[in-house]
């Protein structure tokens, strides 16, 4: 139905514009037309949108219908996946207790937002399988916390081997996610990936060795990961965070900066307040640090009169006078990256006091560079 024969008496929700919208786009699309094609391929697009949306009355009815046409093979027929999708779709919801309908809309949302290569949310919908490998993850993810492990493990399966991605259906996935291109995506049975964030093409988001528990990466919220970039075993990334393209990331990773290199280093803060959203991965945001002009440099504008917050010459002078040794710059900086444990850039006199134990006693017995 179009906004304007809408009668004024009816209020959508934000669901059901992101649905009026799509259909809206999906019609323009049907009335493409070229007189040089033949009367098949003149049918071949109105056809495959009226199967695909304009029959359907919900997105949720859309997207079941569409992945599993993509899903179903002879030993699992299309209407098998249709049915179970469908239900979780319209039932289902996340483990942070979000139901699944608003997540595949949020989803959708943000790919026309970011992506300059999407014209419109039908496209997206109809052609980004990062989108839809995505949200067969979120079916599976449903399963495998109802105890349908199995069950899980084919819908796992069945998109790495139709969409080129892995998302094992035990990690935990936030909203508001871009999977862009989604070719090569790997992501591990306890990694965690916060509301927000956007991953490029072959990200892996892995374990590093044979051990079991808790293995996989834990993602802030409105993370970038470029291309081709491995975060391996179970390191934070802070939010807002951005991971350069091909970095091999292999420790804990502060809010608000930029990492790149094999192994990745921060480089410096980066300028965006959401990396996420912009996209940029030239590195033109980042602010780099100078190691002689801005030794600590922490990530945030930082009040240096800010009770109960260290700036960067309060925590080397105190680091200093607890050690009884000298603290060069660059120990300085590490030791602050570390005792910053909530990995926001900032440090507490309760995270110096918590942390300084754990270090004190190695500073004090080696020597240390000067300077």
């Amino acid at each position: 139905m179009a906004p304007h024969l809408v009668e004024e008496e009816t209020i959508f929700t934000p669901q059901d514009e992101v649905w009026v919208d799509l259909r809206i786009e999906a019609e323009q699309m049907a009335e493409e037309s070229s007189g040089d094609l033949d009367l098949l391929g003149r049918e071949l697009l109105p056809n495959f949108l009226e199967v695909t949306v304009l029959r359907c009355d919900s997105l949720e009815e859309c997207l079941a219908t569409h992945l599993a046409q993509k899903l179903g093979w002879s030993a699992a027929p299309a209407e098998r996946w249709y049915s179970i999708l469908l239900t979780a779709f319209r039932e289902g919801r996340a483990a942070t207790g979000e139901h699944l309908k608003d997540l595949i809309r949020r989803d959708l949302v943000v790919i026309k937002e970011r992506d300059p290569a999407c014209p419109s949310l039908a496209h997206a919908l109809l052609h980004f399988k990062g989108y839809h490998g995505l949200q067969v993850y979120r079916a599976a993810n449903w399963l495998w916390r109802k105890g349908q492990t199995s069950l899980a493990s084919i819908f796992q399966s069945r998109v790495s081997e139709v969409f080129g991605m892995d998302i094992h259906p035990g990690a935990r996935i936030g909203w508001g996610v871009m999977i862009d291109h989604g070719t090569g995506v790997v992501i591990g049975e306890t990694a965690v990936v916060g509301n927000g964030c956007s991953l490029l093409h072959g990200v892996t988001l892995g374990g590093n060795g044979k051990e079991g528990g808790d293995r996989h990466p834990k993602l802030g919220c409105e993370v970038l990961v470029g291309a081709g970039a491995s975060i391996l075993g179970n390191v934070k990334i802070g939010a807002g965070a951005k991971i350069g393209a091909a970095a091999v990331v292999l420790t804990d990773i502060p809010a608000h900066v930029t990492a790149v290199g094999c192994p990745a280093k921060v480089i410096g803060r980066a300028k965006e307040e959401n990396p996420a959203t912009s996209l940029d991965h030239s590195c033109r945001l980042v602010e780099l640090f100078r190691s002689r002009t801005r030794p600590l440099c922490p990530f945030r504008k930082l009040d240096s009169q800010k009770k109960g917050f260290l700036g960067p010459h309060e925590f080397a002078t105190q680091l200093r006078s607890a050690c009884q040794v000298q603290i060069s710059y660059s120990e300085a900086s590490d030791l602050f990256f570390k005792m910053d444990s909530d990995h926001d850039g900032q440090l507490t006199e309760e995270e110096f006091n918590k942390n300084l134990p754990l270090y004190i006693d190695t500073l004090k017995s080696r020597p240390i560079r000067s300077g």
